[in-house]
């Protein structure tokens, strides 16, 4: 029994970091607090640019009345206009040319902003320009006043993703200003039914639903000087930005503190409402937990003695790809119950580390019974050094796995630096960058052959642990400077 318990203990030990690790990765857009970083850059005027040092650019864009727009380092931005009949202003990726196929990316935004004033008319959320057709695009979160199909044409469909159901429209503008001058366009849109001022935005969720509906078919749509036939197509994007759009004689400021857009991010849940998070339970408890992610469901369970652990569907895709369906019950020692999780961003093969839920009766399933069904002795430790089928205890803490570094919980900090061999990149990325608590601190561009802890310097300018997320995989770099 001592040993089935120790060996448990050390496993809700690797568990619980895992959790933990979870949850303290996950940008929460709403309860950070990111606020302005350096020197605002003051914009006046109809004027498009970058912004140094990142990825992005901006755009301040306005008729009639006056308007100014302050930007800074991380992507942060503000802006107020007076007695405007159209207003825009925006930041996020802007591509030259033809644009690219949105499929060869994954693009999300993680924003909090204020607003005040009125307006006719005002759409807030991601908005950009395709080439191949021509489209006009919006996503959005929020309004001045709620569009309405005059506006916005006839609904085509929906989609439910990122905790709200979205509606799909799609109107014609009818020589009418545009990127190519003035011309006859097409505009998508995906409003939010319930309007919010912070949070997360799958772009490219919405990107992949107007190309299931809009195949290139011909269709009559309302417009801005009466509709007409408009081929329905969306075409490759010039960019991808989040905006501010006021008119009518509009009057009114907007303030973004939280700003966080990736064109390498992870897909959200399509088709069920945002997720809840994970609970585990002490002795003769209970959890539930939902999957965030690319899984949906939840599960169920009970555990009585050490533990009480049910994950019944928890997805770990905050780590790594996929997701599981399913529910487990667990009785007897231990009481874990691990439904159909899906543990493959912690190492090749499944698991944390390697982790092999088989072998004995019950294992994998959380239902044994007594001492021996309830022991993890037939359990793959993988990567923590215990050989396959031993009874030893599995050591509390992971051994970083090459194609996808497991973080290693340690005294300083909670956690520890990987080795050195990782810490430069092959490839340009842009990494999210999180101090040792799990705390956003923004983002770092790294190209190809740059030193990670030479980067991190340059933008932060002090040593520590850092945390680098990129996709689906997070690496820890120490910078001694």
């Amino acid at each position: 029994m001592e040993k089935y318990l120790s060996k448990a203990v050390k496993f809700g030990a690797v568990l619980a970091f895992g959790l933990a690790t979870s949850n303290a990765f996950a940008v929460d857009a709403c309860n950070e607090d990111m606020g302005h970083t350096g020197n605002g850059s003051n914009v006046s005027g109809n004027q498009v640019g970058s912004i140094g040092g990142t990825p992005w650019g901006f755009e301040q864009w306005y008729q009639g009345g006056s308007a100014t727009m302050t930007y800074y380092s991380n992507g942060t931005f503000k802006a107020n206009w007076n007695n405007s009949n159209d207003y825009l202003t925006r930041v996020g990726y802007q591509y030259n040319g033809n644009g690219i196929d949105h499929k060869t990316k994954h693009f999300t935004v993680d924003y909090k902003y204020t607003k005040t004033g009125s307006a006719q008319y005002g759409y807030i959320g991601v908005y950009g320009w395709t080439k191949n057709p021509e489209t006009e695009y919006y996503v959005v979160d929020d309004w001045f006043s709620k569009p309405n199909e005059q506006y916005i044409g006839e609904k085509f469909g929906e989609i439910t993703v990122d905790g709200a159901k979205y509606t799909i429209h799609a109107f014609l503008r009818q020589q009418e200003p545009s990127k190519s001058g003035t011309s006859t366009f097409v505009q998508f849109f995906s409003v939010r039914e319930t309007p919010r001022q912070c949070g997360h935005i799958d772009i490219s969720a919405h990107f992949k639903k107007w190309d299931e509906l809009f195949t290139g078919q011909n269709q009559q749509l309302r417009g801005s000087k009466g509709g007409g036939s408009a081929q329905l197509k969306f075409g490759n994007v010039t960019e991808v930005m989040l905006m501010t759009e006021a008119g009518g004689g509009a009057t009114g400021s907007v303030d973004y503190t939280y700003f966080n857009m990736s064109d390498n991010g992870e897909a959200s849940p399509v088709g069920g409402g945002e997720s809840a998070q994970s609970s585990t339970s002490g002795d003769a408890g209970a959890g539930q937990g939902a999957g965030q992610g690319a899984g949906q469901g939840a599960g169920q369970g009970a555990g009585q003695g050490m533990g009480g652990f049910d994950m019944g569907n928890f997805d770990w895709s905050s780590f790594g790809q996929g997701g599981g369906q399913g529910a487990g019950q667990g009785g007897g020692q231990g009481g874990f119950s691990f439904g159909d999780f899906d543990w493959s961003s912690f190492g090749q093969g499944g698991g944390m580390g390697g982790f092999n839920f088989g072998g004995d009766q019950g294992a994998g399933q959380g239902a044994g019974q007594g001492g021996g069904n309830s022991d993890f002795s037939n359990f793959d430790w993988g990567g923590t050094g215990a050989n396959q089928g031993s009874d030893t205890p599995a050591p509390t803490t992971t051994t970083p796995v090459a194609t996808n570094p497991a973080i290693t919980p340690a005294d300083n900090g909670g956690f520890a630096a990987l080795p050195s061999e990782i810490k430069a990149v092959n490839t340009s990325k842009t990494y999210k960058v999180f101090n040792s608590t799990g705390r956003y601190l923004g983002t770092i561009q790294a190209n190809a052959g740059t030193s990670l802890s030479d980067a991190l310097f340059a933008k932060f300018g002090k040593g520590g642990i850092y945390m680098l997320r990129s996709g689906s995989k997070t690496v820890s770099v120490k910078v001694a400077h």
